[in-house]
């Protein structure tokens, strides 16, 4: 009788958990409802949910002058933007997957509450999984200044307002790197797949998994990859023929439009001939450290593999491939290795210092973001922001470099870097 009455207990339990789930949940979404109802905004998700939305219910292409032109309307419409650049429908058709369940929502003010909702969970989730990546327990000030710097700090929210799909690239490059961990090769493929939603932010990634799958012979993950890339594509196929050229036009559009796009095109346009020739050096410069990372890393263990993961993706960020500080919460699994890496090192001497830098990081971000809102090259979003995040977790994870190289543990330890609340 008691270990059916323990039994039930714990079925009560798990019912508790997921009904306070739930609620939160509905909470949390008729929070962001009545935000949207009273903020415009929303750009990234309202392109992409007219797009998709366009295909569903009438056929159309989402790549199609006339889809383009619908986004014009539903942006003038909404007040989200002031009509001075032309947002287009620039993913992969195999996108629509993931937007599908809410472009069938016919407002896009619920819509957008609700993706609000799924991003803003899956910000929570890559702070988890990061800590779960380097099996790092930090105590509760640590952790509550990590989820205030993810969710209130300008990387993490701005792009939960713009419905900006890095977040759930983000949660699914850090997928891709736990699976294979567990040698759950096949999803691990799957979830490389999905990346190439944004094939621009998620490039140089995607290559460096593949190329370090091959080397080491996870044959499992590259077939599975092609596998769930080739059924992706199929069913683009399958929907418009051709999308692949509309896509391509519609992303190269895009992709010119990005502007200043990376701190080389900043040289470039406040220098001219001179800041090209710096943009120059800084590309070859930073192409040479990703090749020389990725050569160091060949057959290493799993500590120097996943350093080198996120030092990829950070270095892309300085690379010269176009892209937006508002993509920067794809940086948010770099800099919490980082200083997973420093407590390593240093153990509760660098506690205040990992606090402090969250804290720091917020309040510079926020600082930069608000003294220049008239800034030239995109409203509210300045070229000074390309240096904060990335700089802080470049120092982070090259000032423990050595360590990573020299340390006798060759993976990240469950009991070695675990702070316990006392």
């Amino acid at each position: 009788m008691v270990p059916y009455l323990r039994k039930l207990n714990r079925q009560n339990q798990v019912y508790i958990r997921i009904a306070i789930i739930v609620i939160f949940c509905v909470l949390l979404t008729l929070a962001n409802l009545y935000y949207t109802k009273v903020n415009p905004g929303g750009v990234d998700f309202l392109v992409n949910w007219t797009g998709t939305r366009e295909l569903i219910t009438n056929g159309a292409s989402p790549y199609s002058s006339d889809t383009t032109q619908m986004i014009q309307n539903n942006l003038a419409e909404t007040r989200a933007m002031d009509g001075n650049t032309e947002p287009r429908f620039s993913i992969p058709l195999y996108g629509i997957l993931l937007l599908a369940p809410f472009a069938l929502i016919k407002d896009f003010v619920f819509a957008r509450a609700l993706w609000m909702t799924i991003l803003e969970l899956a910000v929570v989730a890559v702070i988890l999984l990061s800590l779960k990546l380097v099996y790092w327990k930090p105590r509760s000030f640590i952790l509550i200044a990590m989820y205030l710097f993810g969710l209130f700090g300008l990387h993490g929210i701005l792009p939960i307002l713009d419905g900006n799909l890095i977040i759930l690239m983000a949660l699914s490059s850090l997928l891709v790197l736990i699976l294979m961990r567990e040698k759950m090769d096949e999803l691990a493929g799957i979830m490389l797949a999905v990346t190439t939603i944004l094939p621009a932010q998620m490039a140089l990634f995607v290559i460096f998994i593949l190329i370090r799958v091959i080397t080491t012979g996870r044959k499992r993950i590259i077939f599975s990859f092609i596998g769930a890339l080739g059924l992706l594509l199929g069913f683009s196929i399958a929907i418009i023929p051709n999308w692949f050229l509309q896509f391509l036009k519609n992303f190269i559009n895009s992709y010119q439009g990005i502007n200043p796009g990376s701190p080389g095109m900043v040289l470039i346009d406040r220098w001219g001939s001179i800041g090209n020739r710096f943009a120059i050096i800084i590309a070859i410069g930073i192409g040479l450290m990703i090749l020389f990372e990725w050569w160091r890393v060949y057959r290493a263990e799993e500590k120097h593999f996943l350093w080198t993961a996120m030092t990829t993706i950070v270095l892309g960020t300085w690379l010269g491939i176009k892209n937006s500080p508002m993509n920067y919460v794809i940086l948010y699994p770099a800099v919490i290795m980082g200083c997973a890496l420093l407590y390593e090192r240093w153990k509760g001497r660098v506690e205040g210092i990992i606090t402090t830098l969250f804290a720091l990081l917020f309040f510079a971000n926020w600082a930069i973001f608000l003294l220049t809102l008239s800034s030239e090259y995109k409203p509210g979003i300045s070229s000074f922001l390309f240096i904060p995040l990335p700089v802080v977790t470049v120092f982070l994870l090259y000032w423990s470099k050595w360590w990573v190289l020299q340390s006798k543990k060759v993976e990240f330890d469950p009991t070695l870097i675990e702070l316990q609340s006392k």
